[in-house]
């Protein structure tokens, strides 16, 4: 290609990344987050491994399985294997939430992550790209009788919504024959409301009274991972790799105020500030990732990663500890394409992919000394549109909690869909 085709296709590639940008950002504005989940009270709420949709089709493992085709989230290292490459994917869940006294059955949605990638030498590649950092998500009630024969009673409802986005710059670099190195750059912000509200029945107003808690993140965050990726034989190679975040402050500005409202609680009467811009430092729990996969080009990979957690040197914006574990996962899964070059058979071009995993996390919601677990097991499918595209389709089955340790269970169905373009969907069709 001539460096005056190369430059169109920059150009070409830059529009449509700041449109696609524009069109997300947008998009978190109005869309819900994730579905309810009491366990994201804890925390920074729930931590997004920062897995695309082809990584969680393979029970989100990512650190050392890559392709030219599909841009890597997790390990910046395996960038350099890329060139020209879109995705864009969002999902749904539905969850079954129940403990000893009701069962709860709820959807939601939101964007999973977008990336645009595009080389900067023939060695080194960058990705510039968006995806959900945390989540916060959770609604419950309690009622508290004012008297033991009459109806007078309180309600109380702990709210919270919100979450962190980071925003990133993703650099792959290819050192020599066998070996990449990689950096992130990211910029975290978003914020977080943590509301409790109580109505008292036993008047004939039923106005609610809130304490509205808002807290505001930002800064800036650092990941660097690596990659040894021999040739065992012909086609066969071995990827032994590694990342680690090296984030660990947030800063952070909290309001906290009492405010009215009416019965419908949307119509305010009145607010008063109780703490005005209290400002600090969050320290972050840092993950560190190992990975190992086999592999041979366009045909099948097999992959397993281990990750662990610091969430126990978490604090919060008082510099208070909660009462979090460390946490780990560890996930298995492996992708096979029949023929990757056939013509006849579509079938055979689709890439099929499958995995499982295994999480400790760190929440012990009723404080029992019982840390939770979330098991699941994935599948999906890479379907061809032409040249090096594709549609992707993931389905995630799991189960987190059990109510005999933890008083709470979960059972959720994630769908994940979105598409890869690459290379030549930039380029111009020559006929000779």
């Amino acid at each position: 290609m001539s460096k005056k085709n190369r430059f169109q296709v920059k150009v070409k590639f830059i529009v449509l990344a700041l449109f696609t940008l524009q069109c997300t950002l947008l998009s978190i504005r109005t869309t819900a987050q994730v579905v309810n989940s009491p366990l994201s009270y804890l925390g920074l709420g729930e931590l997004n491994d920062g897995s695309s949709i082809t990584n969680q089709m393979m029970g989100g493992l990512g650190v050392a399985n890559a392709n030219g085709i599909y841009a890597n989230l997790i390990n910046p290292a395996l960038l350099a294997r890329n060139r020209y490459v879109v995705e864009v994917g969002v999902n749904g869940e539905y969850k079954s939430m129940q403990n000893y006294r009701q069962k709860q059955n709820i959807f939601g949605g939101n964007y999973n992550s977008i990336s645009l990638t595009l080389p900067l030498s023939s060695r080194w590649t960058g990705s510039l790209g968006l995806i959900p950092y945390s989540t916060v998500d959770y609604e419950t009630r309690s009622i508290r009788r004012l008297n033991l024969i009459g109806t007078d009673s309180l309600i109380y409802t702990y709210k919270g919504s919100g979450g962190i986005n980071k925003a990133f710059w993703s650099n792959g670099y290819r050192v020599g024959k066998e070996i990449y190195l990689g950096l992130e750059i990211g910029y975290l912000f978003g914020a977080v409301n943590r509301n409790i509200t109580s109505q008292d029945l036993s008047d004939n107003q039923y106005y609610q009274v809130r304490l509205e808690d808002r807290t505001n993140y930002s800064d800036v965050s650092f990941k660097a991972g690596f990659v040894w990726r021999p040739k065992l034989k012909k086609d066969l190679f071995l990827n032994v790799a590694g990342t680690l975040d090296l984030t660990s402050n947030l800063k952070a500005t909290r309001l906290k105020r009492y405010a009215i409202y009416g019965a419908d609680g949307v119509t305010q009467i009145n607010a008063d500030t109780i703490n005005n811009m209290t400002s600090g430092k969050v320290k972050a729990p840092r993950t560190a990732r190992l990975g190992l996969s086999l592999e041979r080009p366009s045909k099948w990979l097999v992959s397993a990663d281990f990750s662990y957690t610091k969430w126990a040197a978490y604090t919060t914006l008082v510099d208070e500890p909660q009462v979090l574990k460390d946490s780990y996962k560890v996930a298995i899964g492996g992708e096979f394409t029949p023929d990757f070059n056939s013509i006849s058979n579509y079938f055979k071009r689709v890439q099929y992919r499958i995995g499982a995993s295994y999480a400790q996390t760190p929440y012990d919601f009723v404080n029992t000394g019982a840390v939770t677990k979330d098991m699941n097991i994935t599948m999906g499918v890479s379907l061809p549109l032409r040249n090096l595209s594709y549609i992707n389709v993931a389905y995630v089955f799991g189960k987190r909690g059990n109510l005999s340790d933890n008083k709470l269970e979960e059972q959720y169905h994630k769908f994940v869909i979105g598409f890869t373009l690459s290379d030549q969907w930039f380029q111009k069709v020559k006929i000779n």
